[in-house]
């Protein structure tokens, strides 16, 4: 069990440390389709800026598009249309496994959850940047019409001792590592206590 657990942290490192650098989403995510399309030939409309702001990939995203600066517990995001525009089940399974966790020692941090279609295409751009090309940004950052965030049906949580926590606990509440690469993004793929689907490769897979 503890050579288990060694290696699993050591798993979560190792794609933590490429998270960072690729920068894939936000507060400590990815840099996390749009096929045979360079980043650069597609302009993105944010529209105007809504509350705390930065630049994506050349872009400037905001709260409205469910940016957020730093990871942050659920109680108190939970107004912010990053966790808001999940879907409702979803954060209610979410906001369960934090107060379990909770009960563990462990606080869950959420570093990203909804988010609009136009933060999604800034960090695609800019995983595109910092990866030199489309199919390598894809394994980190999804297109906006096939990213689970983007549908408010995931969240990436931190930091490593939560991401440790729900993958060892996570589907008592029906939610799952859906990337095999991302052992922060989790979804509601099963239902509490049910097994969890094979794992994809990456964000590339689907």
């Amino acid at each position: 069990m503890q050579k288990s657990r060694l290696h699993l942290i050591a798993t979560i490192v190792v794609t933590a440390t490429a998270l960072t650098v690729a920068g894939c989403a936000a507060a400590s995510i990815p840099a996390a389709e749009r096929a045979g399309a360079h980043a650069g030939d597609t302009t993105v409309s944010v529209g105007p800026p809504s509350g705390e702001t930065a630049e994506v990939g050349g872009h400037t995203v905001s709260t409205a598009d469910g940016y957020a600066a730093d990871g942050a517990p659920m109680s108190e995001i939970a107004h912010t249309p990053a966790i808001a525009n999940l879907d409702p089940d979803l954060r209610r399974a979410v906001a369960r496994a934090t107060e379990a966790a909770a009960e563990d020692g462990v606080e869950v941090r959420i570093n990203s959850g909804w988010r609009s279609r136009a933060y999604q295409q800034a960090l695609l751009d800019q995983g595109v940047e910092e990866h030199g090309s489309l199919d390598e940004a894809r394994r980190w950052v999804n297109t906006p019409d096939r990213s689970t965030h983007v549908q408010g049906r995931a969240v990436d949580v931190g930091a490593l001792d939560a991401a440790v926590w729900m993958q060892e606990h996570g589907r008592r509440f029906g939610l799952c590592q859906t990337y095999e690469n991302e052992s922060w993004h989790y979804e509601l793929a099963t239902t509490a206590g049910g097994e969890c689907p094979p794992m994809r490769r990456d964000s590339s897979a689907g």
